[in-house]
């Protein structure tokens, strides 16, 4: 008996120690791209101005709550890929095509659809920024299907390479365009090139897996896929929405103005999430192949909470000491008023980067109860912020209780 137990000890510490090695490459691409980003972004507000860079952060979130229902693929195809013996990858990497094709066509449509709302709701008038915006999730649907099959793969190193290569292309193109006086059209066209060079690398690191033809249309696959993607996408959807739909919601129910200090406040506040939600990313495949293998992944799981909650605390400490200098240093003068904005930031990132974690371990698990929970706290957080938004500080304050409930929820 004990030397079964050493048995099992030994192999979780040898899980634990790749699952280390895994997230240091995500996280090093995840960390890669937030500089990139950042460059972006500190770029584009101070050439745009508090006022332009709220209408255009306003219009890039609301493209994101269109695209991450649809990015539920990736989680699909990886999960698929884990299962697959590798010469099945190949035949699996045409249905996979095929069923994005799809997607793109379905995705094309509800935004050119919904495009007259969206712009009415961010009262925006300029129709060439509703046509650009149309294009940014078509550009990143397939990379974000390939990106799935480099997860399910495990190859984590080419995974980050992809996720960094999206930010680094946008940066080039998007700056370059801004400069010679493109504006928010240029801005938001970078993200376009952006994805499209993406596409092209990770095409580029899968092409011992392409064979003709690229697409196969299989007609139960797909229906099968998609029932996948459906509820997967109710997932990733909901606590998408609770990530991003505070830009849109803040231009609506504030100014311009308002709106531009916010999201740069997002913007460095937000940073915590999309580190620790990086980790989800080898987080999720690992559980679905230790669940598969009756090892015991809720361990493992609590194992990866703990670290990245000491990281939290040391990242809200960083951001209550320093927030006024980070600001004034990449913001400018013009955003200093973000400043208690950003130190409430710190708080809330540890509830919301640890509820970014839950998610991917409960949509491993396929726990539909937790689904519910994260449609009803999208919807509490929605109702709470119409109801009670006397300044911008309750937006943060919110997010952080109704991602505390998520978090919590993981362990009901």
């Amino acid at each position: 008996m004990l030397a079964e137990n050493d048995f099992v000890g030994e192999k979780m510490n040898k899980i634990v120690l790749q699952f280390i090695k895994n997230a240091f490459y995500v996280l090093s691409g995840s960390g890669l791209s937030l500089v990139v980003n950042y460059f972006f972004h500190l770029y584009v507000s101070r050439a745009l101005g508090p006022a332009r860079y709220g209408i255009y952060n306003s219009i890039m979130s609301s493209t994101l709550l269109f695209t991450f229902p649809f990015a539920a693929i990736n989680l699909v195809v990886a999960k698929e890929v884990v299962s697959l013996e590798k010469d099945r990858v190949k035949m699996f990497l045409q249905e996979a095509l095929g069923l994005t094709l799809i997607l793109g066509g379905i995705l094309f449509v509800v935004l050119v659809c919904s495009l007259k709302f969206i712009l009415y709701f961010l009262h925006i008038k300029n129709i060439l920024f509703g046509f650009i915006m149309i294009f940014i999730p078509i550009s990143a649907i397939f990379p974000i299907a390939l990106a799935g099959i480099l997860q399910g793969l495990q190859l984590f190193r080419s995974f980050a390479l992809v996720t960094f290569s999206s930010q680094f292309f946008r940066l080039i193109f998007g700056v370059y365009l801004v400069s010679i006086g493109f504006g928010i059209a240029g801005a938001l066209s970078g993200s376009v090139l952006g994805g499209i060079c993406a596409l092209l690398l990770a095409i580029y690191l899968l092409k011992e897996y392409f064979k003709w033809p690229f697409f196969k249309f299989k007609k139960q696959k797909i229906k099968e896929l998609f029932k996948k993607i459906f509820f997967y996408s109710t997932y990733t959807s909901a606590f998408s929405f609770l990530i991003y739909i505070d830009v849109p919601l803040v231009k609506h129910l504030f100014s311009a103005y308002d709106t531009g200090l916010y999201s740069a406040a997002a913007l460095l506040g937000k940073v915590p999430i999309w580190l620790v939600g990086s980790i989800g990313s080898v987080v999720f495949p690992k559980v679905v192949e230790m669940k598969k293998q009756n090892q015991p992944y809720f361990r493992f799981y609590i194992t990866a909470v703990g670290v990245c909650f000491i990281g939290l605390i040391l990242c809200a400490l960083g951001y209550y000491l320093l927030a006024p200098y980070v600001i004034k240093i990449l913001f400018g003068k013009a955003y200093l008023n973000a400043t208690p904005l950003l130190q409430l930031f710190g708080l809330a990132a540890i509830p919301l980067s640890l509820a970014s974690i839950a998610v991917r371990y409960a949509l491993a698990l396929e726990d539909k109860k937790f689904l519910y929970l994260q449609w009803i706290c999208i919807c509490g957080f929605v109702i709470s912020l119409y109801i009670m938004h006397p300044t911008l500080n309750y937006t943060i304050l919110w997010l952080g209780l109704w991602s505390t409930v998520i978090f919590v929820g993981s362990f009901v």
